[in-house]
């Protein structure tokens, strides 16, 4: 479905997998209520309809919390096969700016579907990109109850058999491994300082990427000193490219800003202007290219000034878990050289980061296994006493998995 929904356009798409624990329900008619979320904002979403033969026409309805704005419209299609397919046909009223978006649901149980959707940027003036989650109950239910699993056995781990880590890593090696390496270090406004190190330790992170680890050269691109419109064509051709079985590193180095009164990082493309943000790049952007990318795992590292701000919430440690457990789930990870606070040009964070991954002797290591090898290094040998950090991009779909890094 990943090629569709990047395809959309200004469709509502609703796909039912109505088989349900072995039983396959053939009648869509009803009246769906819950929640969902575009992003940072939550919603209420209502989804009507009435199934005659395998027709299926109906409306839907979104309000924002608070009320202040909502769209409804109208949808139509067929069910075939205990899959209902129905598309947007036109607005019956909308206040604000909605797009009318991709949409999988799977039913739960006969009272409860959940699912995820999509929009992209240019359906019906859409500002950026969505991806967004919903949980609906029949109208007059309920809450929902989730079916009774049985409890699962116990995942064994790589180091207690060796045969199923070599089985995840034979697994990684047919997937595809891409790179977005942007250093920007020489400023076409002469009232932003230019730096020395950025273009050199991006190149030291490709080497070592391209020779020990399975990026492929054609999967790394490489952009020096880029102007804000190249990173964000890049970035649109990585949301047509990559597919959920494939996984992304993102690395920025160049200047970063932090604006206080709007709590917004920014990342300096080389056109930007000391007097304008027209040409920075936010990181509001940033996370919601990394949400719309269709990847397995994605892990943004930046090295800049203030680029911790892209971690709402920062978390130096986590509970270790198991490698084949951090690949199963879906992860929106960043790791940063610093938080809140100025760093040198002459980076240690990049130069402990390389060498780790030089260093390491394991097939298979996870982000943050990695960053925990090197952390210390970089407070310590730091001239400002500068600490990295590793957590979750918030609102950018990480479901709890890790990205894996796989040596050659």
């Amino acid at each position: 479905m990943s090629n569709y929904f990047k395809k959309a356009g200004a469709l509502l798409l609703v796909v039912f997998s109505l088989h349900a624990y072995g039983q396959q329900a053939t009648d869509f008619s009803g009246k769906w209520e819950g929640t969902a979320n575009w992003g940072v904002q939550n919603y209420t979403l209502t989804l009507e309809l009435t199934q005659i033969g395998d027709s299926l026409t109906g409306q839907v309805f979104t309000e924002t919390l608070n009320k202040n704005k909502f769209a409804k419209y109208s949808v139509a299609g067929n069910a075939t096969n205990g899959v209902a397919l129905v598309k947007g046909t036109s607005y019956v009223d909308k206040k604000g700016l909605w797009c009318l978006p991709g949409i999988e649901i799977t039913q739960v149980n006969d009272t409860r579907i959940v699912g995820k959707w999509k929009a992209n940027m240019i359906a019906n003036g859409c500002l950026m990109p969505g991806i967004g989650k919903l949980d609906l109950s029949k109208s007059g239910t309920s809450s929902p109850q989730l079916v009774k699993s049985v409890p699962a056995q116990r995942e064994i781990t790589p180091s207690e058999d060796p045969v199923a880590g070599n089985a995840l890593a034979n697994e990684l090696k047919k997937r595809d491994y891409y790179a977005l390496v942007i250093a920007v270090q020489d400023y076409k406004d002469p009232n932003i300082l230019d730096l020395d190190n950025p273009i050199a330790d991006a190149r030291s992170l490709v080497n070592e990427l391209e020779t020990d680890y399975s990026f492929k050269k054609e999967n790394v691109t490489f952009l020096q000193n880029p102007d804000r419109t190249t990173i964000i064509e890049t970035f649109d051709l990585l949301t047509q490219k990559i597919n959920d079985a494939d996984n992304l590193l993102v690395f920025y180095a160049g200047h970063g800003i932090w604006d206080e009164s709007i709590e917004q990082g920014y990342w300096l493309p080389s056109d930007a202007k000391k007097s304008s943000k027209a040409a920075w790049l936010s990181n509001g952007t940033i996370r919601d290219y990394i949400r719309a990318i269709d990847s397995k795992h994605t892990l943004l590292i930046t090295d800049a000034c203030f680029s911790g701000g892209i971690l709402k919430q920062r978390e130096a440690f986590r509970e270790s878990k198991a490698i084949l457990e951090m690949y199963k789930l879906p992860s929106r990870r960043a790791m940063t050289s610093g938080s809140l606070k100025t760093v040198p040009d002459k980076s240690v964070f990049i130069e402990y980061l390389t060498k780790a991954l030089k260093n390491n002797e394991q097939p298979l290591i996870s982000a943050d296994q990695l960053f925990t090898s090197f952390k210390y290094n970089v407070i310590n040998n730091s001239p400002n006493g500068q600490v990295p950090q590793y957590g979750v991009i918030q609102q950018a779909n990480d479901e709890g998995g890790d990205f894996i890094f796989l040596r050659k």
